[in-house]
């Protein structure tokens, strides 16, 4: 069963994992918008995580659904819409705080990515236009390589961003999956063999401690892949990932996170 005991760093532990925020900081403004990600820049996580898709004009915004519903009261599907069309729904969801909400571009949200943090970007499609929308955002914007990193469940997706774009960092999404037997996957070794075949930089893996231990990322590691998990609210459970040296943690409010954790670094 997943731990659950109380964990604390120790004072002369290396406090080197990431904490990203999911959305931007989704938990407390509404998800894949300017006011989530400058909240996130506000807050000072370590870097934020967003979705994109492509509109029916080629606009890349950021939105997490292929549609609008859940996060407005009007169900629109984002690649049959304008970026026109979509500016006239609100999309402040159920955070009361906020309203006259709008779906964001893409290139607009780079404004709140300042020097030294990450902006993970999930493809959400298995559409390799959507990998030359993103590299040409990024071009026109003059972002570091290192500040980026593509993510998608689509190993293809993958692959070909790596193909075409071999400095950029690409990491492949996934979950631990348990068969009928109780047997689970993918094993430290069966995500090497993968992330091998994808030419990827590494993964980003739903966080189970059930499966990830030290020993697993430190496998992982010691082949030369990054390991990121997501969504992690929990600061017991992110504790265990820092004390695991997992490269990066995706949260809805992963500026709580951080700031937890180095508080109790520094008692």
């Amino acid at each position: 069963m997943m731990k659950t005991d109380h964990f604390v760093c120790r004072k002369d532990q290396s406090f080197m994992t990431e904490f990203i925020s999911h959305r931007g900081e989704s938990m407390d403004a509404p998800e894949n918008t300017l006011e989530a990600f400058a909240l996130a820049q506000m807050r000072n996580s370590d870097g934020m995580e967003c979705d994109i898709h492509l509109t029916a004009d080629n606009v890349l915004v950021t939105a997490h659904d292929s549609n609008t519903l859940r996060v407005s009261k009007m169900d629109m599907v984002i690649e049959r819409s304008t970026f026109d069309e979509l500016q006239k729904l609100d999309v402040s969801y159920n955070k009361a705080a906020y309203k006259n909400v709008r779906i964001p571009r893409f290139a607009d949200t780079l404004r709140c990515l300042t020097p030294g943090r990450k902006y993970y970007v999930e493809i959400k499609e298995n559409d390799e236009r959507v990998i030359h929308a993103l590299a040409s955002e990024l071009e026109k914007a003059n972002v570091s390589a290192e500040q980026i990193v593509m993510i998608s469940f689509h190993a293809d997706i993958v692959k070909r961003y790596k193909e075409l774009y071999p400095e950029r960092q690409a990491l492949y999404l996934l979950g631990f999956t348990v068969d009928q037997n109780g047997s689970w996957s993918p094993s430290a070794d069966q995500l090497i063999e993968k992330l091998a075949e994808l030419g990827a930089d590494g993964a980003d893996i739903g966080c189970n401690l059930d499966f990830i231990t030290a020993e697993y990322v430190q496998k992982v590691h010691a082949a030369g892949y990054k390991l990121a998990v997501w969504t992690v609210d929990d600061p017991v459970v992110a504790g265990y990932c820092v004390k695991y040296n997992i490269d990066a943690v995706t949260s809805n409010r992963a500026a709580f996170l951080r700031g937890t954790l180095l508080e109790q670094v520094e008692k």
